[in-house]
């Protein structure tokens, strides 16, 4: 591919620059709405919260999002659109479903691949529903520990759309586990591993895990910077750091999954509150306010990261 689709439409692919590969605009957990305890979602509010978050971006000389939110999970395609318009940010957007248990399964269950297909296509060829913005990659998802026949039925459309599209696939992974059957599904459709980005790869602290999959040529995720009640960053970057002194860093990505806006509330947490209430670092800039600059001091280059935020995320959309 010589282009990358945003949600604006069609850009170079030199345009994409300095990259994070996976953040959300908006996320809401599907049946947020009927949770009215929570407060009001304002859209206006929510925009000039989305506005000032992106324009931090610039500061950093990023160029270019993946909001990587799967069609069930609150997804906002207009929204979006216009949050890139107001900024100048590039924003690519995805199709794709998130896993069985968080999920909204029950229509889902009975389609067939053939049809998710169809679904998913239809969404990257026209748009989403009538707004004419298009999806630049495809989002996958797998449960803790085992793929339940409801996700290897929905990744195997996803890989067939992906394939058929010439677009990168973008996944979600529960606390390090199911990375290698992604990759089995995915590139047994046809998709070439490195077109494959394996998402929270940082979920624990697995550097064999980690190693593997990178030997097996996909892009491995360290996209949740600063969700520390997960994983400390300690370990994150300890792990990051050995991948690339392994000979890796061509295959590393980063990001923070930062969420800027909430429809409804998170489940576990009281009305009104979010996860970053409780991460004070957690924000759209964490990682190059603290994670590059340890890195760096750890012994990295600012050429390291060159390479994990410009040339991999190029690499990943637009092929070797």
């Amino acid at each position: 591919m010589t282009e990358i689709t945003t949600v604006l439409g069609p850009r170079a692919a030199d345009a994409l620059g300095k990259t994070l590969v996976h953040e959300h605009v908006l996320v809401g957990f599907p049946g947020w709405f009927l949770d009215n305890r929570q407060p009001k979602f304002h859209r206006d509010e929510a925009m000039a919260r989305s506005i000032a978050a992106f324009e931090q971006l610039k500061d950093y000389g990023v160029e270019t999002v993946v909001d990587p939110c799967p069609n069930d999970l609150g997804r906002d395609v207009e929204f979006y659109a216009e949050v890139s318009q107001k900024t100048g940010i590039n924003l690519i957007c995805a199709t794709g479903l998130y896993y069985e248990a968080a999920g909204m399964p029950y229509l889902i269950r009975h389609l067939d691949v053939e049809a998710l297909t169809d679904i998913f296509l239809k969404e990257i060829e026209d748009g989403v529903d009538e707004t004419g913005v298009k999806p630049g990659v495809v989002k996958i998802a797998t449960g803790d520990g085992a793929v339940s026949a409801y996700e290897r039925k929905v990744l195997t459309a996803a890989a067939r759309a992906a394939k058929a599209s010439g677009l990168p696939v973008l996944s979600h992974t529960e606390n390090c586990t199911c990375g290698h059957d992604q990759i089995d599904i995915v590139t047994g459709e046809g998709v070439a591993a490195d077109r494959l980005l394996v998402g929270h790869s940082d979920g624990a602290d697995a550097l064999e895990y980690q190693t593997s999959l990178a030997e097996r040529g996909v892009f491995v995720g360290f996209d949740r910077f600063g969700i520390e009640f997960f994983q400390p960053d300690e370990i994150r970057m300890k792990n990051f750091k050995a991948l690339a002194d392994k000979g890796y860093l061509k295959q590393l990505m980063m990001s923070q999954d930062y969420a800027v806006c909430w429809k409804g509330g998170l489940p576990g947490l009281p009305p009104g509150r979010s996860p970053a209430d409780a991460m004070p670092n957690w924000s759209m800039t964490h990682i190059f306010e603290r994670v590059i600059p340890q890195l760096v001091a750890d012994g990295m280059s600012a050429e390291d990261f060159d390479t994990v935020l410009k040339d991999n995320p190029r690499r990943f959309f637009c092929g070797a």
